[in-house]
């Protein structure tokens, strides 16, 4: 089986309807991802909440015996991002709602904030559960890109650990790339050769990246070139085949204020979760 694609994970935790959910499920992907759990309580530190977690982490069927509590006051985001880089975190989970309204897209989420100022993995989970939840189906970009292949082989690693029955790598390909502007028979003929030469390239880079992992593959492995709007097109794609998680490189630089007034490929899945959504910071990110 693949190796573990994370080592320390880390997750905020708070008094909540949904806090042993949370805990829970952190615990669970912890034991099949990663080595070492973190549980960041942003706020003040009693005994009774204190109480409260370690009797839900000893409830848990989970076996995971590195579990670290840390409190700390301050900003959520922001001391999240701190404590992460202090303990060299590889991975945060953070809830996240599937459909943000006009008021929380501009003014932000605490997830959207660790999401632009995070310098490692992100997991966003819509509807954490604690029962034993599935991830049948898992979608990830396969974009033309030096980030992808690391993200492909994050992907699969994760897919395999959390018992998926399939992955599909989604090549999303700007319809300029064509090259050829459709207005009878023949350049419709043209048209169609075009995309199809570009389709045998996609699968072939694929197939390139796929070659080193696939011998380790122990699950269903599928290709699907898509000509559309990067982010809006793979976001449309993993909800129309109902997937459970959707893997996507890390933006190149932090998103600011300006990225979602203009919006692009990432914030198009960020404001509509189509599913959960793992982002990849990729050993080449500089940020």
């Amino acid at each position: 089986m693949l190796s573990k694609p994370f080592k320390v994970i880390a997750t905020a935790i708070a008094k909540s309807p949904n806090l042993e959910a949370n805990i829970l499920e952190s615990m669970r992907i912890t034991s099949m991802l990663g080595d070492k759990l973190i549980l960041i309580h942003v706020g003040k530190r009693t005994d009774e909440d204190e109480r409260c977690f370690n009797d839900i982490i000893k409830s848990s069927d989970v076996q995971l015996s590195n579990v670290e509590l840390v409190w700390v006051e301050g900003e959520p985001a922001s001391v999240i991002l701190e404590i992460a880089k202090a303990k060299q975190v590889d991975l945060i989970i953070a809830g996240a709602v599937p459909r943000e309204g006009l008021l929380r897209y501009y003014m932000g989420s605490v997830a959207r904030r660790l999401v632009r100022g995070a310098d490692c993995s992100i997991l966003l989970l819509t509807h954490p559960n604690k029962l034993q939840s599935t991830c049948g189906k898992v979608v990830v970009n396969g974009l033309d890109h030096p980030k992808t292949a690391d993200t492909i082989k994050v992907a699969a690693s994760v897919a395999t650990r959390l018992g998926s029955r399939e992955l599909t790598i989604v090549e999303e390909v700007n319809p300029s790339k064509i090259g050829t502007k459709v207005d009878d028979d023949l350049s419709l003929k043209k048209a169609n050769r075009a995309k199809q030469n570009i389709e045998k390239s996609e699968e072939k880079r694929i197939q390139g990246i796929l070659k080193e992992i696939e011998s380790e593959l122990s699950l269903k492995v599928g290709q699907k070139c898509i000509f559309g709007k990067k982010g809006y097109t793979i976001s449309h794609f993993t909800e129309s085949q109902c997937a459970d998680l959707l893997v996507m490189n890390s933006p190149d630089t932090k998103l600011g204020f300006l990225d979602r007034m203009f919006t692009h490929d990432l914030e198009y899945i960020l404001s509509e979760l189509p599913s959960d959504l793992l982002i990849v910071h990729s050993k080449l990110n500089k940020n």
